[in-house]
């Protein structure tokens, strides 16, 4: 069933006018006609069956249901070619993390900045987000640099880490309310990036053996600590 966002607090009983871009996509691109049910998630992440209505929506019934993780999913992913980091952005989404922090390490190679990047990206995450019948729209911030790490910190903080021996296993992610995932662009991080990340608490683990593309280590590692919240 389609989902969208909207903007304002809904209620029961409400017919509500809706945005022009939902009624784009209903009718255009769905083509759906009157009378048909779709998904609408208000500003306060409660779902809602409605009806659509010439160009309103009729809200039917609010749903019990909460889609969200049991762990606050932050992942500081490093700048890599432009349709890896798309995908990535969307899987993320999909999976439940609720902030992606573009990082320029050393070894990146596309900015953000310069090629106004960051509208694109909410659009794939909100359609996602919608896709995949999320509660919320995941945060995605402008390019960071290594001193800005800092500011996103969580109770548990690792770094995917293609030199390090100790594997992901020792960790007990549940045991966490909220975990940080940094992971380095192709060609891995610098060993000055990885000593000034650890000195700011930041663990290293391996994801085994095989060295993985920038966008599988972080699709993997996301998908293995949700795991332990299922």
């Amino acid at each position: 069933m389609q989902q969208y966002f909207y903007h304002d607090i809904l209620k029961v009983g409400d017919i509500i006018p809706l945005d022009k871009e939902i009624l784009y996509h209903l009718k255009k691109v769905l083509r759906k006609d009157e009378n048909y049910i779709f998904r609408l998630v208000d500003k306060n992440e409660d779902v809602f069956y409605c009806k659509l209505i010439d160009d309103n929506a009729n809200i039917l019934e609010k749903l019990n249901e909460n889609n969200e993780l049991d762990v606050d999913i932050t992942v500081i992913l490093s700048l890599i070619k432009n349709d890896k980091f798309e995908l990535c952005i969307q899987k993320l989404t999909e999976l439940g993390v609720n902030k992606i922090i573009p990082f320029n390490a050393n070894r990146s190679i596309i900015k953000i900045k310069k090629d106004n990047k960051i509208s694109r990206y909410q659009k794939i995450i909100k359609e996602a987000s919608e896709q995949s019948h999320r509660n919320r729209i995941p945060i995605i911030e402008n390019d960071v640099d290594l001193k800005d790490i800092k500011n996103y910190m969580s109770d548990l903080n690792i770094i995917a880490y293609e030199k390090e021996d100790s594997s992901h296993t020792k960790i007990n992610y549940s045991n966490y309310k909220s975990i940080t995932i940094m992971i380095g662009p192709e060609g891995g991080f610098e060993l000055n990036e990885i000593k000034l990340l650890n000195e700011l608490g930041f663990i290293n683990i391996s994801l085994g053996k095989r060295i993985l593309r920038a966008e599988t280590a972080a699709i993997f590692l996301t998908s293995l600590i949700i795991g332990e919240y299922q």
